[in-house]
């Protein structure tokens, strides 16, 4: 109740105012070990090599732990930025040393050298491989690449020359289509497709303005710095919201409660009317640019009706307050006017 009480204090307070806004994760990760950097992203010319540095720290506190080292090239599946990863036969995979394996005691970390010998036969353009690191030594399930628990750092390589960079966006929507809201979140979807021959990062924002055309709030469009593959679409995912619901929250049976629980997330995460949406994008060398516009509506229903009752109670208690201190001034001048005769 006291809760319900302070919400209601502030929303009166605001009434009374205003009468008077591609990071990838491997689901096998290998038990105590921590890599720096997670993505590793270069570029040279062919003929040269390349020396970058990978830091594993074993999280054990008691257990030394060998680490066995394995390569895979991968591509984009689907739209959701996954890789699938294949037997190096060739490309980056076959192009990278780390060693065969690394061995480190509890608690303590080692950087080893990670070498990339680009051929001068090499194509211009992206060659993307990851290097795992493995519990077990590398044996091959059927040819592919090798089995066991295992994390990696992935390496994406652009190779200087001719770079093709073509596609763009897409689409630019809400999910779902959807129009109304009753509270944010608002979620926005957009894909883009690379028909060039690297990856493209876009980078920018979703700015979102009121009625009016006035500004309200400012969003990163692409704030895991995912990358599209060439020859892939990706969808990115963006949500506009102030406050998030905190999730160790309990979710209450009663109406009462769960109706001001709602109205007091729709408070802290007020918005009101009609928006556009407007997703801008650069990419590339060439600093290519993109936008499209989508438009949604807010009316935080719940609030209102709390809104609504606030306001009756503060025009009816006031009308009253009034009437009754006129009553007042008007008795105490005929009780002067009485004296003075």
């Amino acid at each position: 109740m006291k809760s319900l009480y302070k919400i209601i204090l502030n929303i009166t307070l605001f009434t009374t105012i205003t009468v008077a806004m591609f990071s990838i994760v491997f689901v096998d990760k290998v038990e105590a070990l921590t890599i720096s950097p997670a993505r590793i992203e270069v570029t040279g010319d062919v003929g040269t090599t390349i020396t970058k540095e990978i830091t594993l720290f074993n999280d054990s506190k008691n257990k030394s732990e060998t680490y066995y080292i394995s390569y895979a090239n991968f591509e984009s599946e689907g739209e959701s930025g996954s890789p699938r990863f294949m037997e190096p036969k060739d490309d980056l995979g076959t192009w990278m040393n780390a060693g065969e394996s690394v061995t480190l005691e509890a608690g303590k970390s080692k950087t080893i050298p990670l070498i990339i010998n680009i051929p001068q036969n090499a194509n211009s353009g992206g060659h993307f491989a990851v290097v795992f690191f493995g519990n077990n030594p590398n044996t091959k399930d059927g040819g592919g690449v090798s089995i066991g628990m295992k994390t990696g750092t992935l390496v994406l390589l652009s190779v200087k020359g001719k770079v093709l960079e073509a596609g763009g966006l897409i689409d630019f929507k809400t999910k779902d289509n959807k129009f109304f809201y009753n509270s944010l979140p608002v979620s926005f979807v957009y894909r883009w497709k690379n028909d060039g021959n690297d990856r493209i990062k876009p980078e920018g924002n979703i700015n979102i303005h009121s009625i009016f055309y006035w500004p309200t709030t400012k969003i990163d469009a692409n704030s895991v710095s995912g990358n599209i593959l060439p020859n892939s679409t990706r969808l990115f995912n963006v949500d506009w919201i102030k406050h998030p619901l905190d999730n160790k929250l309990k979710i209450n049976n009663s109406f009462i409660s769960s109706y001001f629980d709602t109205v007091s997330y729709q408070w802290q995460n007020f918005a009101l009317g009609p928006y556009m949406a407007k997703l801008d994008l650069v990419y590339g060398a060439s600093q290519g640019h993109n936008s499209k516009y989508v438009f949604f509506f807010v009316f935080p229903w719940q609030l209102f009706i709390v809104l609504i009752i606030i306001f009756t109670v503060i025009f009816f208690v006031g009308r009253y307050l009034i009437r009754r201190y006129n009553r007042y001034i008007i008795k105490k001048a005929h009780e002067s006017l009485h004296i003075g005769s």
